[in-house]
């Protein structure tokens, strides 16, 4: 069974993900995008207001995050997949975690967690599966330590 700290620590060992959304012309949207902390038992993520993703998720919350960390050996590599909703919230004590564990995120606002552009969002509704070889990718059922995707629901 996934957790939800095994979810933050898998989004943590890959480093950057890669989020969609439903841009404002109602096409698909991608960009790099980075989890930040758990807090609350939810999983926090930020931006800010002049980004096209903070309008896009105001209009539709709905998104997709995707990422992996390939290994030396590929069939080792791990990746994950989850739709969620985003749900913006003010929320300063967030805010100031992330400017403790984010580099970019601290010298772009300092201890500025009132600056109106900074803004944060948990997810809610998430479903998807941790996927810890690409064994079952390749069809190599057979193979020595196959493992199945690990699905997970919050």
């Amino acid at each position: 069974m996934v957790t939800l700290e095994m979810l933050a620590e898998c989004l943590d060992s890959i480093g950057l993900q890669f989020m969609a959304t439903i841009g404002l012309d109602g096409k698909p949207k991608v960009r790099p995008m980075q989890y930040m902390v758990i807090y609350d038992n939810k999983l926090w993520f930020c931006t800010n207001s002049k980004k096209l993703i903070f309008s896009e998720l105001q209009q539709n919350p709905n998104l997709e995050l995707c990422g992996s960390k390939l290994e030396k050996d590929p069939m080792l590599s791990q990746w994950i997949r989850f739709s969620a909703e985003a749900v913006f919230e003010d929320n300063s004590v967030v805010k100031q975690m992330i400017i403790e564990k984010s580099s970019i995120v601290n010298q772009l606002y300092k201890d500025d967690v009132d600056n109106p552009i900074f803004k944060v969002f948990y997810l809610k509704n998430i479903k998807g599966s941790m996927n810890n070889n690409l064994g079952h990718v390749t069809g190599l059922k057979d193979k020595d330590g196959f493992q199945k995707p690990l699905d997970f629901e919050f």
